[in-house]
């Protein structure tokens, strides 16, 4: 049994052409269009990209992982920034 690659399965698809969508993407890696429509891969649900709050179908529930290769660093960046910023209080 073939695993799914889990930066290419988000659980969502492009709404215009369908492709799967890798996380994070702005444009569909195969026709180019800006993904302002999302497709559920669950429930087959169509909506702009804002109903997919919290990376979720609001239909289904369906959890996507849009994003979450943004996530990451972003976190990193955030703890960095708070160790510097209470070293500095803390120092005075």
């Amino acid at each position: 049994m073939a695993q799914s690659d889990p930066k290419t399965d988000s659980g969502l698809q492009c709404g215009h052409c369908r492709a799967q969508l890798s996380s994070g993407d702005l444009l569909c890696p195969s026709c180019g269009s800006r993904l302002l429509t999302m497709l559920c891969a669950r429930c087959g649900h169509r909506g702009p990209r804002e109903e997919f709050q919290f990376n979720r179908c609001p239909v289904c529930g369906h959890r996507a992982d849009l994003g979450s290769a943004f996530m990451g660093p972003v976190l990193i960046f955030a703890v960095i920034t708070l160790v510097l910023i209470l070293s500095f209080i803390l120092a005075r």
